[in-house]
């Protein structure tokens, strides 16, 4: 993952573009999976979130853990807002 990360801000560098993260940092899991939510998919999204936001990224987001109705928001609320507030207050 932090390969891929110097990789894509390497490749928006050259080209004179913001680098942006989108959806899918873990993969896109079904919801019902619970492998976003539990320790390792936390641990692998939170490690893209600051790897991206070191390297100057003008967007992230975190993963399709975003979305309200992800379960993710119900079992785990202090983390999703902890690792989001890291992009929204930059």
């Amino acid at each position: 993952m932090a390969q891929w990360v110097d990789s894509a801000t390497e490749f928006a560098r050259r080209r004179g573009i913001p680098a942006v993260l989108g959806e899918g940092v873990v993969g896109h899991t079904s919801p019902l999976t619970r492998f976003e939510e539990d320790a390792v998919g936390k641990d692998i999204a939170e490690f893209v979130v600051n790897r991206c936001l070191a390297a100057g990224f003008q967007g992230v987001v975190l993963t399709s853990n975003a979305d309200p109705h992800h379960p993710t928001w119900h079992t785990d609320e202090d983390w999703m807002l902890r690792v989001n507030s890291r992009v929204t207050t930059g």
